[in-house]
């Protein structure tokens, strides 16, 4: 059985998880009949064990194994939204060993019959102009933030799945937040949908955990990116503070 905590409003980081099942004893009893070796067997066992959305119809899916799941292999799944911009949903899926390990995953995008059955929230849409705009306010008064880039003269760039944020920024001040700046970013972190939800909405902030065991990637300036560890430790603080303000 399903244990669904999303609430009457769907919202960023509702969850869902499944109990531990067996993957042949799941299709069996779901009267689900594949031929051996089927690739799409862990998609069906997602599908099955993952609660729809309510008042609403899905309207895109992709699936991707890392490594299929077997017949006799136990597994969970999990879903947490990521996304609510408008009536539209994303959803990020995952099947999970009996060890922890991600073996296969994908995203759904969902329409609402109705936006009034969403609770879009700009402090938990990630990567966005409203999203940089409050965390732009809210990093102006950080002094440790200010003066850890008091010298410095670049942009950050910060990407959540194909949305990215530029922070322009002058001895120690934002001076723009763009979506594009001409030069490009002097770096860019880089992290999936889910990882940002876990990031920001997490009970403790472990960015610094998660970046020293290499969970996030980067593009441009790879020395710049990791001498700046601390700013972006503190940008992630700040979202997650906004985050917390916007639920309470």
């Amino acid at each position: 059985m399903s244990v669904n905590t999303t609430p009457s409003l769907v919202t960023v980081g509702d969850r869902t998880a499944s109990e531990p099942r067996i993957l042949a004893d799941l299709l069996a009893g779901s009267g689900v009949a594949l031929a051996a070796g089927c690739t799409v067997a862990g998609a069906v066992a997602a599908e099955i064990l993952t609660p729809a959305l309510p008042r609403a119809r899905r309207t895109e899916y992709r699936w991707h194994a890392e490594r299929a799941v077997g017949p006799d292999d136990t597994f969970t799944v999990e879903s947490v939204v990521t996304r609510v911009a408008g009536n539209r949903i994303e959803r990020y899926v995952r099947l999970l060993d009996d060890a922890g390990s991600v073996r296969e995953s994908g995203t759904e995008t969902w329409l609402l019959d109705s936006p009034e059955d969403a609770a879009p929230t700009p402090e938990l849409d990630f990567c966005t102009a409203e999203w940089g705009a409050a965390l732009r306010d809210s990093l102006e008064s950080d002094r440790d933030f200010t003066s850890s880039l008091s010298t410095w003269d670049g942009t950050i760039g910060l990407r959540c799945g194909d949305r990215e944020l530029h922070l322009r920024i002058y001895k120690g001040r934002i001076v723009d937040v763009t979506r594009r700046t001409p030069h490009g970013a002097t770096f860019t972190f880089v992290a999936p949908a889910h990882t940002w939800v876990d990031l920001v909405l997490s009970d403790g902030n472990d960015f610094m955990r998660r970046a020293i065991s290499g969970e996030f990637s980067s593009t441009g300036d790879g020395y710049e990116y990791l001498r700046l560890t601390k700013p972006l430790n503190t940008i992630i603080t700040h979202a997650r503070a906004l985050a917390r303000k916007a639920r309470s």
